[in-house]
């Protein structure tokens, strides 16, 4: 759509013409994509990430089951986060964010080693000290 500047004359007009053009993006309803594709600012801790989810989660059509929304708000996290909330069988979407804030309080603590050193571990940090007597 081109605007037509003959019918605009004021500031106001501009607005309402952007308006007409781009309402859709406001009256678009969230839906499971869209929470899948939230994610958690860097700024944010979990407990805030989950409130903000959640608001968006119970304007989902059709209404979420809660199993539902602990799977998609776990598929959220990053694999280590992941590995261990999928594990942890939570029943309730409040429990899983108490879970979630645990794994943080243990990769803090050390408790879990975070992604970067289980893959270094993995792949090869250690090949020095396996030999083959074959």
């Amino acid at each position: 759509m081109r605007l037509d500047n003959t019918k605009v004359k004021r500031w106001k007009d501009l607005v309402d013409a952007f308006m007409r053009q781009y309402k859709f993006n406001i009256d678009v309803d969230p839906n499971r994509l869209s929470l899948q594709a939230m994610e958690k600012d860097n700024k944010e801790s979990i407990r805030e990430y989950a409130r903000r989810w959640r608001e968006v989660a119970v304007q989902v059509n059709p209404l979420m089951l809660e199993k539902e929304m602990i799977s998609l708000f776990s598929n959220n996290f990053k694999a280590l986060y992941f590995e261990y909330l999928v594990r942890s069988f939570a029943q309730h979407f409040t429990d899983l964010v108490v879970i979630a804030e645990r794994i943080k309080q243990a990769i803090g603590f050390g408790k879990i080693a975070n992604l970067s050193e289980k893959n270094s571990f993995t792949e090869g940090g250690c090949q020095d000290t396996y030999h083959s007597y074959s």
